[in-house]
């Protein structure tokens, strides 16, 4: 599940998974893993597709919910959908 302690760790690699690996050596407080390094990576890509209009309907309603699922709350969400 995605906190927004995870996605500040996210954030403050700017992304960059062997940058935290190197300095966390893959454990830190947040309990972030590679697993959701590579979640939010594959929803920002899902959030930049629908951005651009690129996705379906379908993709969009199936995101949405995946979003729900995957997040811990509506904050966690809204520092997601601002991460550029």
């Amino acid at each position: 599940m995605l906190t927004l302690d995870r996605l500040n760790i996210y954030r403050r690699f700017n992304g960059d998974l062997d940058g935290w690996a190197r300095t966390a050596s893959g454990h830190d407080a947040s309990g972030i893993t590679d697993d959701d390094w590579h979640l939010i990576e594959d929803l920002r890509q899902a959030l930049a597709l629908i951005a651009t209009g690129q996705a379906s309907q379908v993709f969009t309603v199936s995101f949405e919910s995946r979003l729900r699922d995957t997040t811990a709350d509506e904050a966690t969400r809204q520092a997601l959908r601002a991460l550029r």
